[in-house]
């Protein structure tokens, strides 16, 4: 399978990949296709915890990112015909979901090139100017991080907010086995804080709920899990086999598409010098364990 279309959709003109009657048209189509997720999603079953009430103008939804069938949850959601920015090109080209991202309503980025990227929020900002709410992931990749409730977030969100006047509809989704858990909050203004505080405002909204889904429904004993090296290897094989769970995960796509926060020092970075180290006398303290 090859779903040629998808080419169209990566045009760089706006007006070339939207229009009034495809939202329409979508609009349309929207509740059955939110009505058929429930039965396409095997992997998990959501249960709605509380969905606050949306404006009516067109907004944009920002979900957490963390699972195979967070997009359709979102959908299910938010409850109104989204486009999504969707920047798994492989998927999109390769699977039957690129046919139903298309029919639902997709903007496709190429997360690896510069002017892909641009020319996405020129299409999420005309979507929103036609009338179409779109779904934008913070993240941009999964978090496969084992501590962090959320990854950083790129700050796309905040400038299209800003150009658009769009208020932001924080989304966020659990899921622990057969069971996925979702919480929408309140529409607020992104833009009535700065770009930094605008994004840590909504970071905050959305580790929040996340954490209340963990502790409802997550909690654990800590014997229930291994240690040191141990936990390690579990963690991996925890996302492996996540990332198994979708048929054309691009690995490498993901792998260098994560934001990077340049300001703060992973420890990988922290001790990278030691794989260059000499050993000597004077720093053979480094070694004794």
């Amino acid at each position: 399978m090859y779903n040629k279309f998808i080419d169209r959709l990566l045009d760089s003109d706006p007006k070339k990949v939207l229009s009034k009657g495809s939202i329409r048209a979508r609009k349309i189509i929207s509740p059955v296709l939110r009505f058929a997720i429930p039965f396409v999603t095997p992997n998990s079953k959501l249960r709605v915890l509380r969905r606050a009430r949306l404006p009516k103008q067109p907004v944009l939804f920002a979900p957490t990112h963390g699972f195979r069938e967070d997009v359709e949850h979102t959908v299910v959601m938010a409850k109104r015909q989204a486009y999504v920015l969707n920047g798994s090109l492989t998927q999109l080209y390769r699977s039957v979901d690129g046919i139903t991202s298309w029919l639902a309503g997709v903007i496709p980025i190429d997360r690896t090139k510069k002017e892909s990227r641009a020319s996405a929020k020129k299409k999420i900002v005309y979507a929103l100017e036609l009338g179409a709410s779109v779904i934008m992931y913070p993240e941009g990749t999964w978090n496969k991080s084992p501590n962090q409730l959320m990854s950083g977030f790129f700050p796309g969100i905040y400038d299209v907010a800003k150009e658009s006047g769009a208020l932001v509809v924080p989304i966020a989704t659990y899921r622990n086995g057969k069971k996925a858990y979702g919480i929408m909050e309140e529409a607020f203004d992104i833009c009535a804080y700065d770009r930094e505080t605008g994004l840590r405002v909504l970071r905050d909204k959305l580790a929040t709920m996340q954490y209340e889904m963990m502790e409802q429904y997550g909690q654990a004993k800590r014997t229930d899990f291994p240690y040191g090296a141990e936990a390690d290897a579990y963690w991996k094989q925890y996302v492996d086999d996540l990332m198994a769970q979708v048929k054309y995960y691009d690995y490498d796509v993901e792998l260098h598409t994560k934001y990077v926060d340049k300001t703060v020092t992973s420890p990988e970075e922290a001790f990278a010098f030691l794989k260059t180290l000499e050993v000597k006398k004077e720093n053979a303290f480094l070694w004794r364990r």
